[in-house]
């Protein structure tokens, strides 16, 4: 068994939490031949407080959840929960030397409340 075998069902299994905090968004393009073609989703920068604040990148198919443009604002974060269908990974970096962690969901949503 691999690293790469094991993957991670749970948002709160990875962040030892239901909620994070999100800090940034990048949309996402398609690539046809090397050329970046449309925005087919979004890549959300998450902070993970429970983990002592160390950071993930989930990506997101589909319309942004948070505008990006929200983000243009210094030390702006969006408290976020309910991550749903979370799928983490662990894979080899180009190097073969490290391991980096691939995470993806289908949507979450944007707390009302703090609870961290």
């Amino acid at each position: 068994m691999r690293p790469s075998d094991i993957i991670i069902k749970r948002f709160s299994d990875l962040a030892n939490s239901e909620q994070a905090m999100c800090v940034g968004v990048r949309p996402r393009k398609a690539y046809h031949d090397g050329i970046a073609g449309e925005i087919i989703g979004f890549t959300y920068d998450i902070v993970l407080p429970s983990r002592k604040y160390e950071r993930i990148s989930l990506i997101i198919e589909g319309d942004a959840i948070i505008d990006p443009e929200l983000f243009k604002t210094e030390n702006i974060s969006v408290p976020i929960e309910n991550i749903k269908n979370f799928e983490g990974k662990w894979y080899k970096n180009q190097q073969m030397a490290d391991y980096g962690l691939s995470c993806k969901a289908t949507g979450f949503v944007i707390c009302k409340e703090v609870k961290l």
